[in-house]
């Protein structure tokens, strides 16, 4: 099975008469742009600016002179004998189009004598051997390929990389993306293992960034990786796993030690020698000499670059080069955060990716897409930027979108104090320093105020209408001359956004609040945010029980969210304070508690509500039944007793509940003729009695 992730060699490492394939297909695959053995540098395909081009092929390790923020770096090769398989490393050296399509290692080998090279690899291949070891790499027990399938296009993985070709985003099958990352052929490469603790290090593995590490669980880590590899099976079969690498000659390690200096690999792989090699003055006239020559010299990195790509180096090393990145395009090209973010206009998904990208669409793009990064400096504190590079608890602010933002911890503080240095906006008029807590709580309010909590969440409550962002803590990330700016122009920001010009040409709709002043209701908005207590005036009053469901006189009937049951749970609660839950989808009794009933605040007030609980810590769960069950709806007698019913193979059956003096009763009945229902299930830690008669049987719950 071809999985399609995984890439095919390039053709120009086959001799043709090896290959049994017509020669139009040959041909269709030169028209196609399959055999292209450039380098593939996604922010110079995209921008065509030799100065990304420069940086990424790691031209600037050796010569200096690169004026994007974060070095691009090799892999931290520790532990590879671990992680990678032993031939794949070979076949990489020996070509690195071998592992994967594109890649930017340049060919190191190639300028080496032919009867010479065979043995340098494996002699540098015995000393990669060598490299630290102490690292415990264990499996999951169980993978599960579709749901890593999941969340491999929804987690952000698709802004840089292909989709799989039968995978249909919410917004319909995606766009064939020309310049997607390429993929190794996982299976040649490494193990499910390996790959997942990949995916779950890779900071560890790619501190440069330009892999970025979206955070995972080990689960998660190991479904996508099952999902990458194309294991189906449920447990990874151990057959394929990576095995230690042999053990090598003292010798061959001393001279692949030997070569590895010689090749000045540690330019570009950290942790490979003490000393760091002098900067090397590069050659400018062009494709005459140097990494820029079309034929490989030993001791000198060859690339396979295309013609253009080649002028553009030249162009670039001709030019009067910037020395710093004050405008951020470099940077944020080289790293590829345009394929996510929009900075000034420039960048964000493109058409072959924006279906990729899902969340809430009820906000509108604002839901889904990832916030601009015009500004950013100026916008979010210098502490608040580098929680979210370093992937902190809570920074993620965002959760009903669904493309992650990833941490780059080993990058955080740097790239912190420079989008605040090349952001800083000294010039920007302050907010009004605003005393009154009064007026800021009821401007955030419904009563008389601009309907803040309308859309926003505040705290662990939720808005009235739209789920946006929760607003309660915006002084602890947004410089509050920022905020400013955004209240009086939110479109300035962000076009298209759902929020309102709550002060239209910098008026105030809400004259008898803080004497109807602009920029007076906006510092006292801040003020109480900052400084205030309790919540903006018009939600709901939860604190006092008021949507608590009580059973009274007749059974409450609630379809809601609940944990351990779904989005499909439906809710009895019988006086007497027993009750039950009822999975909608197959029409089985889930959840059994005595007690408490449940809150129906979120099901009323969210729009996008969570998943809820009983209002009781002591809840039974149902037996699992694997018996093939479809829910035909509920009738309801003249005391409000719920009958369910449902079909379990062409037999239509009913269960019927009601609550007697802190009785659970249940009873079963069948249609007449053909076969009985399926056995029943019954929560686990509740003991009944059982009543049978003809075509039904009863069982009564709390009997004891």
């Amino acid at each position: 099975m071809n999985h399609p992730c995984s890439i095919e060699k390039p053709f120009r490492t086959y001799p043709i008469s090896s290959l049994n394939i017509p020669c139009w297909f040959v041909g269709l695959l030169f028209v196609s742009g399959f055999l292209k053995a450039e380098p593939h540098v996604v922010g110079y395909e995209r921008f065509d600016d030799g100065a990304v081009l420069y940086s990424e092929l790691g031209c600037a390790n050796c010569h200096g002179g690169s004026a994007v923020e974060v070095p691009r770096k090799g892999p931290n090769l520790a532990a590879l004998s671990l992680r990678v398989r032993k031939e794949w490393v070979a076949d990489f050296l020996k070509d690195p189009e071998n592992g994967r399509k594109g890649s930017t290692m340049p060919h190191m080998f190639d300028g080496i004598p032919e009867a010479e090279r065979e043995t340098a690899i494996t002699d540098v291949m015995a000393w990669l051997g060598t490299r630290p070891t102490k690292l415990k790499i264990r499996a999951q027990r169980h993978t599960n390929a579709e749901a890593g399938s999941a969340m491999y296009h929804e987690k952000g993985c698709g802004a840089c990389h292909a989709a799989t070709p039968d995978f249909i985003s919410p917004h319909g099958k995606l766009e064939k993306f020309e310049n997607a990352i390429s993929h190794p052929d996982f299976r040649k490469k490494t193990d499910v293992k390996g790959l997942a603790y990949f995916l779950g290090n890779i900071s560890t593995f790619r501190p440069d960034g330009r892999m970025p590490h979206i955070q995972l669980l080990p689960e998660e880590a190991s479904d996508i990786a099952a999902h990458l590899w194309d294991d189906q099976a449920s447990v990874p079969d151990t057959k394929f796993d990576v095995r230690t690498w042999t053990k090598a000659d003292f010798d061959a390690i001393k001279r692949g030690g030997e070569w590895v200096n010689k090749l000045n690999c540690a330019s570009c792989h950290d942790g490979l020698s003490e000393q760091k090699a002098a900067l090397i003055k590069p050659i400018s006239s062009g494709a005459g000499g140097g990494c820029l020559s079309d034929e490989p010299a030993e001791g000198r990195p060859f690339y396979d670059l295309s013609e253009k790509q080649r002028k553009s180096l030249v162009a670039f090393l001709k030019s009067e080069k910037q020395t710093s990145d004050d405008d951020g395009k470099l940077t944020l090209a080289a790293m590829n955060c345009y394929a996510c973010h929009e900075r000034d206009g420039i960048g964000g998904p493109v058409v072959e990716t924006n279906s990729f990208f899902i969340g809430d669409e009820g906000l509108g793009d604002s839901g889904r897409l990832a916030p601009p990064l015009t500004g950013v400096g100026h916008k979010l504190k210098l502490e608040w930027i580098e929680s979210v590079f370093s992937g902190t608890e809570g920074s993620r602010v965002r959760d009903y979108v669904k493309t992650q933002m990833p941490k780059y911890p080993a990058q955080a503080k740097k790239m912190a104090a420079w989008l605040s240095k090349i952001d800083s906006n000294p010039d920007a008029t302050p907010i009004a320093k605003v005393e009154d807590l009064e007026a800021g709580q009821k401007l955030l309010g419904i009563h008389g105020g601009v309907n803040c909590i309308t859309c926003h969440r505040w705290e662990e409550r939720a808005s009235l209408g739209i789920q946006a962002m929760d607003i309660s803590n915006l002084d602890q990330r947004l410089q509050p001359s920022w905020f400013r700016e955004y209240l009086l122009n939110p479109a300035s920001y962000r076009p298209g956004t759902l929020m309102p010009p709550l002060w239209p040409g910098g008026k105030s709709m809400v004259p008898d609040v803080a004497g109807g002043d602009a920029e007076t209701q906006i510092g006292a908005i801040w003020n109480f945010i900052k400084n205030g207590e309790g919540v903006p005036e018009g939600f709901p009053d939860r604190a006092s029980g008021a949507f608590e469901l009580i059973p009274k006189d007749r059974p409450i009937i609630q379809r809601t969210f609940l944990n351990k049951v779904g989005t499909k749970a439906i809710l009895v609660g019988f006086p007497g304070e027993v009750n039950i839950a009822i999975d909608g989808a197959s029409g089985q009794p889930a959840l059994v508690w005595k007690g408490k009933f449940f809150d129906g605040y979120d099901t009323f007030f969210t729009r996008a509500a969570p998943f809820g609980d009983p209002l009781e810590e002591e809840v039974f769960e149902f037996e699992k039944s694997t018996a093939p069950m479809r829910f035909r709806g509920y009738e309801l007698d003249e005391k409000g007793n719920p009958t369910f019913l449902r079909s379990e193979d062409g037999l239509e059956v009913s269960e019927r509940f009601s609550g007697e003096d802190g009785k659970l009763v249940r009873t079963i009945r069948w249609a007449e003729g053909g076969a009985e229902p399926a056995k029943p299930i019954h929560p686990v830690g509740v003991e009944f009695e059982t009543k049978a008669t003809d075509r039904a049987i009863t069982f009564t719950y709390f009997s004891k």
